[in-house]
């Protein structure tokens, strides 16, 4: 039986692209306002462009980079596009410092749901289902993102890439949420919408993997089951209820 349900963050509780594009294109420009002197060669929308955001249609690529992966990541990306002149972008303090200074004041009481997702976790919490988030994004800006969105009372457990239990596709962070709860691996289920979250419930042996995703041709790998899609959160407790794993009645959700 079900009893832990792991959310991904970004793509599945909020709106990637509402909530994250001002942004990384905030952070882009602070990085090359950095670039050595004679070294203005490379743009912002390079920057951008290198971890799948596309600054002209205003997009971000839910297979990319940006969207799947840590911050400590999309800088290591970052890195190899910039001039060898330049600081290490992990190791240098003042930039780091800044770095956490705009995110913090471009996502505090700015976090856009992904539609209605309140009803359907509220509803999922009563049934009497634990609820866990586990994200590539650092801990402190998820728990500012579940608060600004009302609903951080309903997560037992976050887990961030700076947590201490590695960055998904590593299965150590899933497995951290099980153990927190009490639960064996075979009780829960992941809700995400990348290779990164199908990735860490395959490697942690969940019992399944339900992938958000705007069409069943668009889920992440073709190895996710077909029926295990949806296109939001307001579909999981029907979902759930088909596989008969609540007994909660579909004119609840």
């Amino acid at each position: 039986m079900i009893k832990l349900l792991v959310f991904d963050k970004d793509g599945v509780l909020l709106s990637l692209t509402a909530t994250w594009l001002p942004v990384i294109e905030a952070l882009a420009n602070y990085t090359i306002s950095r670039l050595p002197h004679g070294h203005g060669d490379i743009t912002a929308a390079d920057l951008l462009a290198s971890i799948n955001v596309d600054v002209v249609s205003g997009q971000i690529d839910p297979g990319g980079v940006f969207a799947r992966d840590s911050l400590a990541a999309v800088q290591s990306v970052w890195q190899k596009n910039l001039p060898t002149a330049m600081f290490d972008l992990h190791s240098d303090r003042a930039y780091q410092a800044e770095i956490e200074a705009l995110m913090l004041r471009l996502v505090r009481g700015k976090s856009v749901s992904k539609g209605d997702i309140k009803t359907p976790l509220d509803n999922l919490y009563a049934a009497g289902f634990q609820l866990s988030l586990l994200t590539n994004d650092n801990e402190f800006s998820a728990r500012q993102n579940l608060s600004d969105l009302g609903i951080a009372n309903l997560f037992s457990t976050v887990v961030g890439a700076d947590s201490g239990h590695g960055v998904k596709p590593e299965p150590g962070g899933l497995l951290y949420c099980c153990a927190a709860g009490g639960f064996d691996p075979s009780q829960v289920l992941m809700i995400g919408d990348t290779t990164a979250d199908y990735g860490a419930a395959i490697a942690a042996g969940v019992a399944d993997f339900i992938c958000i995703a705007d069409d069943v041709a668009e889920r992440p790998d073709p190895a996710i089951k077909p029926e295990n899609v949806i296109a939001d959160l307001t579909g999981l407790p029907e979902l759930l209820l088909r596989r008969g794993d609540t007994l909660l009645r579909c004119n609840d959700s």
